[in-house]
């Protein structure tokens, strides 16, 4: 699985309300350019970045259009193929 992220600013030596605000600000700037979801997956990396999963896909070349619509938009794209705190299926 590719998974698509926005990745957002750090998080780090933030308290609660303060993550709260970096995630409202990066909604609000998604719904700024017309985009919505139903649901908003936030996951953070090893370094405590904020990230929000936009897109799950079986091939990465499946995602292209959408990661070039939310670069264009300024958004920083990410793509991997494991979520932070995954474990890896050994085997």
């Amino acid at each position: 699985m590719h998974y698509v992220l926005i990745q957002g600013p750090s998080y780090r030596e933030l308290d609660f309300e303060a993550r709260e605000q970096v995630r409202e600000k990066l909604r609000e700037n998604l719904e700024a350019h017309g985009v919505r979801f139903v649901q908003y997956d936030w996951v953070w990396d090893e370094e405590d970045r904020c990230l929000l999963l936009v897109g799950q896909y079986e091939k990465a070349e499946d995602a292209r259009y959408w990661i070039g619509a939310l670069e264009s938009m300024g958004f920083t794209v990410l793509t991997r193929t494991q979520l932070p705190g995954e474990e890896r299926d050994e085997g």
